[in-house]
């Protein structure tokens, strides 16, 4: 049986799924869970846009998929309206 030569730049399973875990942050959330997104306030939405004007998903802000929907059609809403480019 042949033995199998082990990659020396990979860690050992254990150590590496260790290794991944540690580098996530905890983001705290960008809205309150029962907060209703005003569609209108644009300095709002602006925290979800990045500055190429791509929508920051959910997973990375925290806000609840409600949340996000309402997010979404105030930011295309500012963009159609030139208030948000």
């Amino acid at each position: 049986m042949a033995m199998q030569k082990r990659n020396s730049n990979r860690p050992a399973r254990e150590n590496r799924d260790r290794d991944m875990n540690q580098g996530r942050v905890k983001r705290q959330p960008a809205l309150d869970p029962n907060d209703i997104v005003d569609i209108n306030d644009v300095e709002t939405l602006r925290r979800f846009v990045t500055e190429f004007g791509k929508i920051i998903p959910a997973r990375i802000t925290g806000v609840t998929n409600a949340q996000q929907r309402q997010i979404k059609r105030g930011v295309r809403r500012a963009r159609n309206m030139g208030l948000l480019a």
